[in-house]
C-alpha cells in the first residue's frame, strides 16, 4: 500500500500555486515551467512514517539538435538528495531520509536546471523565459527505511559476442546453477518493448508475461502497476489490427493503458475476431499470473528503455511494485562508461545492469545477447545472495 504525504498538481485548476515559491512561471493547462537556474516549493506534510520518496512527473523543455536533453538535481531543506537526466516525459524519484527533516511537517524543495534555455536563444520563438522542466504533478510518499545491504558489482560473464549458446551455458551453470533457459525464466518484464522477451526466447525460455512483448511508455507501466493492469483484459479495450510496418501480423492494442504487442499471428492465418478472442483469453490468464507474480515476488522484474535510465527513473517502479510484495527490479541502461554485462546492486532490491547499447527502435531482435546473458547471471546471482526469490520456475513451464 502506497502511503502519500503530500500531493501537489501543477497547472491550471490544480492545487500546486500556494505552495510555489520563486522560479515558476503562471500556470498552463496541464503544467506549470520551472524556469532555470532553479525553482522552490513548499510541501506540507501528513503523518506517516519512515522515509520519504519525491517523486516528480516531468518533461524537459528541448529543441533538437541544439537542446536533447535536460540536467535535474533535487534539494530538500538546502541538503542535495539526487539528481538525473531527462531526454523525454518521466516520472523520476529521489529517496529523503527521515534524519533530513526529522519532525518536521513541511519541506523546502528546490529544483535546480543547469540546462535551462530561452526558446529565443535557440531561435524557435520571441519566448525570453528561461525553461527547464514542465511540471505536472509532485508528491510526496511515505516508504520504510532502507533495508541494510552492501553495495556489490558484478563484473561481466567472460563471453565473446561470437559465442554461441553453446559457449555461453557452461559459464551460466558456474554463476547460478541453473540451465540458460531455466535462468531466463526466472525474470518478468516490464514491457517497454520487445528486447528481453526475444532474448528470453532466443535462450530458450518462453514465460507466460503479461508484458513480455508489450510495447509501453514508463508512464503507463506505473499506471497498470497501479491499478494491477485492471481492464487490461477489458473484449471491449483490446483490439486487433494489421500491422502498419508491413509485417504480415495481427498486432494487439490495449486501449486502457495505450498498450502494443505482437500476436505473432500472420494475417492469412486466421481473420481478426478469431485472433481477438484467442488474444483474449490469453491476456485473462497472463495477467491473473502476473498478479501472482506480483504478490509473492517469484520472479526479478526486468525494465529497459532507449534512453539513459537511472536510479531516479528507477525508483517509482520499486515502489509501486514493493507496494505489492517482496519484489525487486533489474533496470538495463546503455551506459558505454561501464563494462557491458556488469551488474551494480543499488539497494537490497534494486540491481542496475550495464550494457554498451540496447537493440534500435524497431529491430529488437538486434540486442546485445552476450551482455544480456552476462546481466542475467549476474543479477540472478545478487537477488538470490538477497535472499529474494523462493521458487525456481523450470523452462518447461512455458508458453505455447
Amino acid at each position: 500500500m502506497i502511503t502519500t504525504a503530500a500531493r501537489l498538481v501543477l497547472g491550471l485548476g490544480g492545487n500546486a500555486q500556494p505552495s510555489l515559491k520563486q522560479g515558476w512561471s503562471a500556470p498552463e493547462e496541464n503544467q506549470t515551467w520551472c524556469m532555470g537556474p532553479e525553482a522552490a516549493v513548499e510541501l506540507q506534510l501528513r503523518p506517516g512514517e519512515g522515509d520519504l520518496l519525491l517523486e516528480f512527473t516531468l518533461f524537459p523543455f528541448m529543441l533538437p539538435p541544439f537542446l536533447v536533453r535536460q540536467r535535474i538535481a533535487v534539494a530538500v531543506n538546502a541538503t542535495p538528495v539526487g539528481d538525473a537526466v531527462v531526454q523525454n516525459e518521466s516520472v523520476v524519484a529521489f529517496r529523503v531520509p527521515r534524519t533530513l527533516f526529522g519532525d518536521a511537517t513541511k519541506l523546502e524543495v528546490t529544483l535546480r536546471c543547469p540546462d535551462a534555455a530561452s526558446p529565443a536563444s535557440l531561435r524557435a520563438s520571441a519566448d525570453t523565459r528561461l525553461l527547464g522542466f514542465g511540471v505536472r504533478e509532485m508528491m510526496a510518499i511515505w516508504v520504510p527505511p532502507e533495508k541494510p545491504f552492501y553495495r556489490r558489482s558484478m563484473p561481466p560473464l567472460m563471453l565473446d559476442p561470437a559465442d554461441d549458446l553453446g559457449r555461453m551455458e557452461p559459464r551460466v551453470r558456474a554463476i547460478t546453477g541453473l540451465s540458460l533457459g531455466d535462468l531466463m525464466m526466472q525474470f518478468e518484464s516490464l514491457g517497454h518493448n520487445c528486447e528481453f522477451g526475444l532474448v528470453q526466447r532466443r535462450c530458450g525460455a518462453e514465460p507466460l508475461g503479461l508484458l513480455r512483448f508489450m510495447g509501453v511508455s514508463p508512464a503507463n507501466v506505473l499506471q497498470g502497476l497501479d491499478f494491477g493492469f485492471e481492464g487490461a483484459d477489458d473484449p471491449a479495450m483490446v483490439r486487433v489490427y494489421a500491422s502498419v510496418d508491413g509485417e504480415d501480423e495481427w498486432m494487439l492494442r490495449l486501449d486502457r493503458y495505450d498498450m502494443h504487442a505482437h500476436t505473432f499471428r500472420p494475417t492469412t492465418q486466421a481473420d481478426a475476431a478469431t485472433v481477438h478472442a484467442e488474444e483474449l483469453k490469453k491476456l485473462i490468464f497472463k495477467r491473473r499470473r502476473f498478479l501472482e507474480v506480483l504478490e509473492t515476488g517469484q520472479k526479478l522484474f526486468v525494465f529497459q528503455r532507449q534512453e539513459h535510465m537511472t536510479e531516479a527513473h528507477a525508483l517509482p517502479l520499486l515502489n509501486v511494485l514493493r507496494s505489492h510484495g517482496p519484489n525487486a527490479l533489474l533496470f538495463v541502461t546503455a551506459d558505454r562508461s561501464l563494462p557491458s554485462g556488469s551488474v551494480d546492486r543499488l539497494a537490497v532490491d534494486l540491481y542496475r545492469g550495464n550494457i554498451d547499447t540496447l537493440a534500435p527502435i524497431g529491430a529488437a531482435d538486434k540486442m546485445n545477447l552476450p551482455a544480456w546473458v552476462s546481466i542475467c547471471a549476474n543479477a540472478f546471482r545478487l537477488w538470490r545472495e538477497a535472499g529474494l526469490g523462493n521458487y525456481i520456475e523450470p523452462s518447461g513451464a512455458q508458453e505455447k
